[in-house]
């Protein structure tokens, strides 16, 4: 099994950025500049704090980013011992003995194209769980060779982990000409797009996906008319799933629902995808619960297919059911009208089958305490409380669609929060 990815402790993270701030002023020339003796000194403390094997690891990583800068040297003729070495490079990686990785690669990395030498640490450090200095190891790799599309991608990917705003600014560049990019480089940058639309206001967001919808388009159009390969795939299946999102947010159900499913007929096990349609569907097919069933069964990290099948047993008398989802949710992570609705439910399906009136008097507390703006769960308290003991209480429940359009509403509302 993989190790853990580093543990990137402050004083860790602050010699990592001290080590790139000081590469890069080295790189101009400027190693005997007031700024670097400032990073020198602002990195003695932490230096301090470091264990010894961290200090091992930041004295690499040194080594390894100065390399960057020299001059590029073909790759030297190969022979058994070093293929046997570069072969361990991959299995270190497998094992997660990521420092070991790297070490091979620093001592037999010669005897490999540099630009692929780039490429390997900057994937070891990525899942060392240091996208910082992967996105400069991948940097390198693509400039080495821009026609790989790999390079480039895995660049953005750990770029839009590391530096935000820097991301950005290169997917704007590649959104300026798109024809230009690989389509797989190009749906990348619309996820960057995607993603910078939370802080903008509903309307600007709303005027930005419009401009992205050509995009995103012909990038589809892209994909088809090519074979589309195993790397290729889940790119082509971001870009559906962009197009049916963006769709969902300008209030078009139907080519959204069109662009789900596209993706789905790709790629039927992506949980985010399975909630984004059953919530589209949920109240009007019976396709929405199998798609919340499968977002379940994939281990979907969003409260909504819980959410909305609890809704769903609840309308069908499906009390225990109702009740362990609820019970589910309630440890995720969810608005407070989410959470309120399904402690609500949760004290429904408690009288239903019978549990301690206690129980279900604390249920109800909490959603209102919840969200005390939840009327319907203080009138269905009241009714529990004229009839408690009894099974037969007249509760007040929503249908599917109002479920479903306070779903999406909210959803539509966190994509531009």
């Amino acid at each position: 099994m993989p190790s853990q990815p580093f543990t990137m402790n402050p004083n860790y993270l602050a010699m990592a950025r001290g080590v790139r701030e000081l590469n890069q002023i080295m790189a101009e020339g400027k190693d005997d500049s007031p700024e670097a003796d400032a990073i020198r000194q602002a990195t003695d403390a932490p230096w301090e704090a470091l264990s010894e094997i961290e200090r091992r690891r930041i004295r690499n990583l040194s080594e390894d980013l100065y390399s960057l800068h020299e001059p590029v040297a073909p790759a030297r003729a190969t022979n058994p011992q070093a293929q046997s070495k570069l072969s361990g490079v991959v299995e270190a990686q497998k094992q997660g003995d990521w420092d070991q990785a790297l070490d091979l690669l620093r001592r037999w990395g010669s005897y490999l194209d540099p630009a692929l030498v780039s490429y390997l640490r900057g994937s070891i450090w990525l899942e060392a769980g240091d996208p910082a200095d992967a996105a400069l190891f991948f940097e390198h790799a693509a400039k080495l060779q821009p026609e790989n599309k790999d390079y480039l991608a895995m660049f953005l990917i750990a770029l839009g982990n590391s530096d935000f705003d820097a991301a950005r600014r290169r997917a704007e560049e590649i959104l300026g000409e798109p024809d230009q990019w690989p389509p797989r480089v190009v749906a990348l940058a619309v996820d960057i797009e995607f993603k910078s639309l939370k802080k903008t206001s509903e309307s600007e967001a709303a005027k930005r996906l419009r401009r992205l919808m050509p995009i995103l388009d012909s990038t589809l159009g892209r994909f088809e008319q090519e074979d589309i390969d195993a790397l290729d795939r889940p790119s082509c299946v971001m870009t559906l799933g962009l197009l049916g999102f963006a769709h969902e947010y300008l209030g078009e159900s139907q080519l959204a629902l069109k662009a789900l499913t596209r993706a789905l007929q790709i790629d039927p096990t992506i949980q985010a995808l399975l909630v984004a349609r059953g919530m589209l569907l949920y109240g009007t097919s019976p396709r929405a619960t199998t798609d919340f069933e499968l977002a379940i069964h994939n281990h979907s990290p969003l409260i909504w297919p819980y959410f909305f099948l609890a809704h769903h047993h609840l309308l069908n008398n499906r009390f225990n059911e109702c009740r362990r989802l609820c019970e589910r949710a309630l440890e995720m992570q969810g608005s407070a009208a989410v959470m309120s609705e399904l402690s609500e439910w949760l004290a429904i399906t408690q009288s239903k089958l019978g549990f301690p009136i206690e129980m279900v008097r604390a249920s109800f507390e909490n959603a209102i305490r919840l969200d005390p703006s939840n009327e319907r769960a203080t009138r269905n308290f009241a009714s529990f409380e004229t009839a408690v003991g009894s099974t037969l209480t007249p509760w007040e429940t929503r249908s599917s669609a109002a479920v479903r359009s306070s779903g999406l509403a909210e959803r539509r509302f966190k994509m531009a929060a």
